[in-house]
Formats: structure tokens, sequence, C-alpha cells
């Protein structure tokens, strides 16, 4: 484990954990190394993402499916986060316990297979992800200590050099474990959930086994909006400029305000080439 500074086109360094050559956020190393080891119950749900994907989306959604109610206690999603809260802390969470992590498959807890975990499973388009995931960097400056531009910070996430990796590696590799394992994975994607959320949460409610009336699927929806959530959860994780970190914008088609003209064709060209071996398709407005 060591801690390292990766510097961005125009020399500005983003700093990380460095973990078996994995770049990290700078949390706990014990938590960061013993996820694999987590203990899981027969009743739990994993929520798995890339970061900036909606993992806080999902994870107020089934909350309030499984509590059966919207009359859920503010909490934030980071303290259900495995690689991030120590498994003392984790194992005195009551069930069902709605975990989430931003981990590749292989390095999830081992208990999966053996529990048959249910998992659910968000993507989102990578340019908005990119767009978001800069700025969720730039404000977290306790953790990254980065102040660089959006130009620069692209050829970092384009090349894997951010927390969590490659986002094209991480969607490849849940689009095979999709296709070939025998576990019970929900696939949902941003885009699709911004534009019919109602129709999300009842494929959220029925992969979960709730039974939800139309009432509170509708208030579900409501009180999961994004302005909504901001207003509830926004302060948990504190404020730069007056802006919460973690809710920023939730919007499909915000990176056509951050993307240049040549900066989109040169990423096109490098999705062209790093998905061609994918069947994934992803909407970039609605």
């Amino acid at each position: 484990m060591a801690l390292v500074k990766i510097p961005d086109e125009a020399g500005k360094t983003i700093s990380f954990i460095e973990l078996n050559g994995r770049l990290l956020p700078k949390f706990d190393i014990d938590c960061l190394e013993n996820v694999p080891s987590l203990p899981l119950r027969d009743d739990d749900v994993l929520i798995c993402a890339y970061p900036k994907c909606g993992t806080h989306w999902l994870f107020e959604i089934s909350r309030m499916l499984i509590e059966n109610t919207t009359n859920v206690p503010v909490q934030p999603k980071d303290d259900f986060m495995i690689e991030f809260i120590p498994q003392k802390t984790l194992a005195s969470l009551p069930s069902p316990r709605i975990l989430n992590s931003h981990y590749r498959f292989q390095y999830l807890p081992k208990d999966l297979k053996k529990k048959k975990t249910k998992i659910l499973y968000i993507r989102r388009n990578p340019k908005d992800a990119a767009v978001s995931f800069y700025n969720h960097s730039k404000k977290l400056s306790k953790y990254y200590e980065y102040d660089g531009e959006f130009k620069d910070y692209l050829k970092l996430f384009v090349d894997g050099k951010v927390d969590y990796g490659s986002w094209f590696e991480y969607v490849k590799e849940w689009e095979q474990i999709i296709s070939t394992s025998d576990l019970p994975i929900l696939e949902l994607t941003y885009e699709g959930m911004k534009e019919d959320p109602v129709g999300g949460i009842r494929k959220i409610s029925e992969f979960l086994g709730t039974t939800p009336t139309e009432e509170l699927i509708r208030d579900i929806n409501d009180r999961c909006s994004f302005a909504n959530m901001s207003q509830r959860k926004g302060h948990l994780t504190g404020k730069v400029e007056g802006q919460s970190i973690m809710y920023r914008k939730g919007e499909v088609g915000d990176w056509k305000n951050w993307f240049t003209v040549a900066l989109d064709e040169w990423f096109d060209q490098i999705y062209a080439h790093k998905m061609s071996d994918s069947k994934l398709q992803f909407k970039y407005s609605l």
C-alpha cells in the first residue's frame, strides 16, 4: 500500500491509495483490504456501480421499498459502503442490509456466490460519468487534493488512472458477469431510470420481492427525485461554494456543457476502440 499522486496532462496531481496495483480513494486501508472476506447474510442486497453512476439513487429507492414507506430516516449510503466502513460496524447493522460498492467484481466479498446475494447493478454513459467524477474529485479535496481542469482530467479517466480504475473495463466485466453468471442480478441504466423512474422502481420492487402499492411507488419516485434527495441529504457529505459535494445536477446530457467538439470526437474514437467487443448501448441525452 502506498499513497500516490498521479499527474494529469497539465501536471496537476490527484491523490490515491495504490493497493496491489489498484488506485483507490484514501479510505482506511483495513476497510479497503478486507472487502473479499466480508461475511454476507442471506437477505443482504448489494448495489454495484462505477462511481457517479447512480448508487445513492438506488440506495434510497431500495430502502423505501424494503421498509414499505417513504418515511425512512436520513442516512448516507456511505454508512453501508463495504470498502469504507469497518466490518465490525457493518456486522452491527440490522437486517436486511442494503450494502454498496464501487469495487470490480473480482474484489467483492467471496460470500456473493455462496449466498447468491441479490445484486442491483446500474451503469451510466461514460461522458456524464466522467463529468460527474471530475466535479466529485475537485470538491472532495480531503481525499483527492486535485485542482485540475476537465480536459486534463478526462485523459486520466480514459486511461483508468482514477480511483476504481477504468470505466471501460468495469462495464465490460459486468457485461460478461451478467451473461455468464447464475447470480441474481438486476441490470439498470441511469438513463433508463431517468426516462421512466416509476417503471424502474417497479422493476427494483419485483426483483427485491417487495409488494408496494402504486401510490407508494409514485411517492417513492417523488421522494427520490434528484431535487428532493439533494434537499434532504445534500448536506451529509458537506458543501463546496454552497453546492452539495455528492449531489450536483443528476442530469442526462450535461456532458455537452463540458466536452468541446475536439474532446468529443477524440473520446468517441477512444470509445469505439475500447468498446469494439461490447454489445452495450448508452443514451447520451433524453
